[in-house]
Order: C-alpha cells, then sequence, then structure tokens
C-alpha cells in the first residue's frame, strides 16, 4: 500500500549551485528549481546575493504585470462576481495577485484600520517559499500542492471558497496529481464558486514559419527535465479535460497568445510585446539555470544559449509569441 503523503516545506534552507541560490526543498524534490537569492551577512558577497533577490522579484513582478495587462486588468473572467473568500494556488513569493485582489476590494467598516476584517474579503496565498512581510488582508500559507488537500483542514478546508486561482504550477505539480489536483480545487468551493486556472507554455513561437535554433533548443531541454521530474510542460491544454473530470460545469477556455517583440498591429499589444522582450530573456535564464546545468551544460554553453535566445527576442521579424 502506497502512502500519498508528499514532502511539505518546513522553512527557507537554501542550496548554493552554479553560482546561485535556491530553495533546497525545490532541488530535493523538483519543484519550480529557479534562483531565490537572498539576504545573508555584510559582505560584498550578501551584497550581491541581495541585488540577486531584487532582480529575481523585480523579474516576478514585471510578468504579473505583463500578464495582468494582457488580460485587460481582469482579476477573475465573471464579472458579477464579489468573493469573500479567496484561495490563491502557486501565488509567487510575492503574492502580487493576491494583493491586488485585496487592494480592489471594498473596506468595511472601520477602514482607517489595517487589521484583516476591515477587508470585504480574505486571500489564502499558496506557495512553497514566500518573501517576508505581512499584506493585510492575506494569509501566506506554506504548502507542497503535490499534497492531498484533505491533509489540512484549516486553510484549505472543503466547501470554504467563492474564488479559487491556480497559475503557473507547470514546473511544481507532477504529471500524475493534475487530475486529483483540479479535484482537491473543485471541492474547495462552495456552492456558486469559480476556478480558473492559467498556465504557460514556455515554448516560444513564431508566426513568420522560420526556424528558431535557440529557443527551440531552450524548450528541448527545458520541457525534457521537466518530464524527468515527472512534470507536465503542457499541461494547459489539458485544464478543461481536468476540470470537466472533476465535474466543474460552464467551463470556458480563453485561449491568449503573448506576444514577446515589438510586432504586433494592435498598439496595446505592440507595447505589451516590447515590454515583455527583457522579461522573457530573465524568465528563460531563471527557469533554465538549474535544469540546462543539471543535463551536463557548462557555463559558457549556458550563456551562449541564452545571448542566442536574446538575439532571437530582439527580432522582431519572427513575430515570437508565448501560448497561454
Amino acid at each position: 500500500m502506497t502512502s500519498n503523503l508528499q514532502p511539505q516545506p518546513r522553512g527557507d534552507a537554501s542550496v548554493r549551485e552554479f553560482g546561485r541560490d535556491f530553495l533546497a526543498f525545490s532541488i530535493q524534490h523538483g519543484i519550480h528549481c529557479v534562483p531565490i537569492d537572498d539576504f545573508e551577512s555584510d559582505s560584498d558577497y550578501a551584497v550581491r546575493r541581495a541585488l540577486k533577490r531584487v532582480e529575481e522579484l523585480n523579474r516576478q513582478a514585471d510578468f504579473y504585470d505583463i500578464i495582468s495587462r494582457l488580460l485587460e486588468g481582469r482579476l477573475f473572467l465573471p464579472t458579477d462576481l464579489t468573493p469573500e473568500f479567496v484561495l490563491d494556488c502557486g501565488s509567487g513569493s510575492g503574492i502580487e495577485w493576491a494583493e491586488e485582489v485585496m487592494e480592489k476590494s471594498e473596506l468595511g467598516p472601520g477602514s482607517s484600520s489595517s487589521e484583516d476584517d476591515d477587508f470585504a474579503c480574505q486571500v489564502v496565498a499558496v506557495d512553497i517559499f514566500h518573501t517576508e512581510g505581512s499584506s493585510p488582508g492575506v494569509v501566506k500559507k506554506r504548502w507542497n500542492l503535490n499534497g492531498p488537500f484533505r491533509y489540512d483542514q484549516e486553510e484549505l478546508a472543503r466547501d470554504k471558497y467563492d474564488l479559487v486561482n491556480s497559475r503557473f504550477l507547470a514546473d511544481s505539480i507532477n504529471a500524475n496529481r493534475w487530475g486529483s489536483y483540479v479535484q482537491d480545487l473543485h471541492d474547495r468551493l462552495r456552492a456558486g464558486g469559480w476556478l480558473q486556472m492559467l498556465e504557460a507554455q514556455f515554448h516560444i513561437q513564431s508566426h513568420s514559419g522560420r526556424p528558431l535554433e535557440y529557443l527551440s533548443r531552450w524548450w528541448t531541454i527545458y520541457s525534457q527535465a521537466l518530464e524527468r521530474h515527472n512534470k507536465d510542460p503542457r499541461v494547459g491544454t489539458e485544464l478543461s479535460r481536468y476540470m470537466a473530470n472533476a465535474g466543474l460545469v460552464n467551463i470556458v477556455m480563453e485561449p491568449k497568445r503573448l506576444p514577446v517583440g515589438e510586432w504586433h498591429q494592435d498598439p496595446r499589444l505592440r507595447e505589451i510585446g516590447r515590454d515583455m522582450k527583457p522579461i522573457a530573456v530573465q524568465t528563460l535564464r531563471s527557469l533554465g539555470l538549474w535544469h540546462c546545468r543539471r543535463a551536463g551544460m557548462q557555463e559558457v554553453d549556458f550563456e551562449d544559449l541564452i545571448a542566442g535566445c536574446e538575439r532571437e527576442i530582439s527580432d522582431a521579424s519572427l513575430r515570437l509569441y508565448i501560448p497561454l
């Protein structure tokens, strides 16, 4: 008989590999292996770590801003939804979506106070790693989402939430967990609740029909590495099936193409594509560093790969985009 228990993160211990710091739990279990460079003692090394940490946080915040602009500022699709309890799975270390939900929620009586009860809703933000500090109205929960929710009867209790948000977990959720994960999300909803899920496939593609030497090579290495860790890098295309199997109804699939580069005829999307260029390069570096180097790639070869990706990203004639 096998156990459904999954290891859960207990602290922020880090390991240093390839000149960067990673969450030890991530490396040990193959979950979202991106740098988390953090602060240390007062030294030149600590300053460099702090700068790298700020760089990574800025990348995450900038990418969140891009996605928000692509979705035209919609935090959730139903326009008539006024959620009281919200669950945010894969909140990111900066909990940007959760904080924006709180900022846009109406304040109740006594709104001059910063107590959680003054907000019209409460958000539980779930991830394996959070930055320090608190956000009024947001409860930060450290949890490996591969673990069945029945093992937590507080924040992950059944029939509790009006809105559940899940995004960018392809490198975190085990391939054989997705069905039960979506079922767990369904079971957290109150009657009439809403589940929304967003995944990106970081296989940057081209409208031009021309081959992408470096971007295709990056994707091949990255996607194969995820598959070796029992992840599904293309899971976004399967979300509607998982939702239907979980018993959800009124399912709407809304594919998006996130432009990369200044090529789109629509001025709004052209501006988004322009701003996405440096973020795309930073994202390929962060997502790919550990996986490429662990696959045997030397530092100079990894830097050459990223430089080649950057050249292709800078070529507007390729008309690049990321499928969402």
